[in-house]
């Protein structure tokens, strides 16, 4: 079961899909997400960098999803394959 939403990254994919978040996003711009969605308790901080770049790393768990990519800079986009409306 997911802790925040439908997990934290899909929420993430989610709300960039419906431009609520704009690309290229960052760890403030998932915080701020997360205070507006009002979860508790909140995830922490150290979480949200893991799922973040746990979901950018090629060499991270094979079973974990790739929903994002690192463009640097400590900034992220959404994969291709991860967008549209059924992403919402």
């Amino acid at each position: 079961m997911a802790k925040f939403g439908r997990g934290l990254n899909r929420e993430v994919v989610a709300e960039v899909n419906s431009g609520t978040i704009t690309e290229p996003f960052s760890v403030a711009d998932v915080r701020k997400m997360i205070q507006r969605k009002a979860w508790k308790p909140a995830p922490t901080d150290k979480f949200v960098d893991s799922c973040l770049a746990d979901a950018a790393s090629e060499n991270h768990s094979l079973t974990y999803k790739k929903y994002f990519e690192s463009i640097g800079g400590g900034n992220y986009r959404v994969r291709g394959a991860y967008k549209g409306k059924k992403w919402r």
